[in-house]
């Protein structure tokens, strides 16, 4: 029963970017949106006036992926997509002539997206990846927050050296103390190590509002579904093994105190308030 809780604290979590422990919240959130909901894409949706449903989402995400392809300068023909999840951006990519190949650490995303996709794929971590040839442009689809800063730029140099790195993701601009303002990196730092590493900024885009719908739609989620069924659940167990189920309830109290305050990362206002949503191209120099 802890690790049932355990597991829809981690993935709520990963809807909003965990700032700990990320390999695991991934997975789960990866096998929610792939399993679960039968989604292509595991990032935010881009919203122009869609339905807050589930289909609303597949149409937003679908959207946001058309929308990463339209900012892949000329010139450009192998793509390393970093943290390419279960490779729904990779085969969009790859229907429209680039040559791409998948990275990260997780078994899970190797597993579905070689199957999906035919695409080569990298079992490791764009820290460690020394790759046998270059590349001409590095993709970071939500995936720029769990790498060091001063590790990602010099990793970026390496894999597309006189290349391009599109980064689309969110970065905190309000240093509040807030749960809010803790995942994700400082976009004044960010910008500074970008160029402190020789990256030119070529294009910049802030398309917070259009993707924050997303939040919404997974706080009803949680309101209509999740919450309601979690009680339901507490409720048959308490009615069969009272004692047995306060004794769970004060042992998980920790665990409920951290879903609880996880739910406030579905704000989207309160996101808003402390992070930008963007899409930045840098040329490598």
């Amino acid at each position: 029963m802890e690790d049932r809780i355990d597991q829809q604290v981690d993935l709520f979590a990963g809807l909003t970017g965990p700032d700990s422990e990320p390999g695991r919240r991934f997975s789960t959130l990866l096998r929610f949106y792939h399993e679960i909901l039968g989604c292509k894409y595991q990032h935010y949706g881009l919203w122009e006036g869609d339905p807050l449903t589930l289909q609303g989402l597949k149409t937003a995400q679908e959207r946001y992926s058309e929308y990463l392809c339209s900012w892949i300068p000329d010139g450009v023909r192998r793509i390393l997509d970093v943290g390419c999840g279960t490779g729904g951006n990779a085969m969009k990519l790859s229907a429209k002539g680039f040559e791409v190949e998948g990275l990260s650490p997780d078994p899970y995303q190797q597993e579905v997206f070689t199957t999906r996709t035919k695409l080569p794929f990298h079992l490791t971590t764009c820290q460690a990846f020394r790759p046998d040839e270059t590349y001409d442009l590095v993709l970071m689809s939500e995936s720029a927050q769990y790498i060091a800063l001063d590790e990602l730029f010099p990793a970026v140099a390496r894999c597309a050296p006189g290349g391009h790195l599109l980064a689309c993701d969110y970065f905190v601009v309000k240093k509040d103390g807030s749960r809010m303002a803790k995942s994700g990196h400082a976009l004044d730092a960010f910008l500074e190590q970008a160029e402190h590493n020789g990256l030119v900024m070529e294009r910049s885009e802030d398309i917070t509002d259009k993707v924050t719908p997303t939040l919404d739609l997974a706080r009803i989620w949680l309101n209509s579904y999740v919450n309601p069924s979690l009680r339901i659940l507490f409720e048959s167990f308490h009615a069969k093994r009272p004692r047995l189920a306060r004794m769970a309830f004060r042992l998980l109290r920790k665990k409920h105190d951290r879903f609880a305050d996880w739910q406030h990362r579905l704000d989207s206002k309160k996101f808003a308030r402390a992070k930008r949503y963007k899409t930045f191209l840098f040329r490598v120099e």
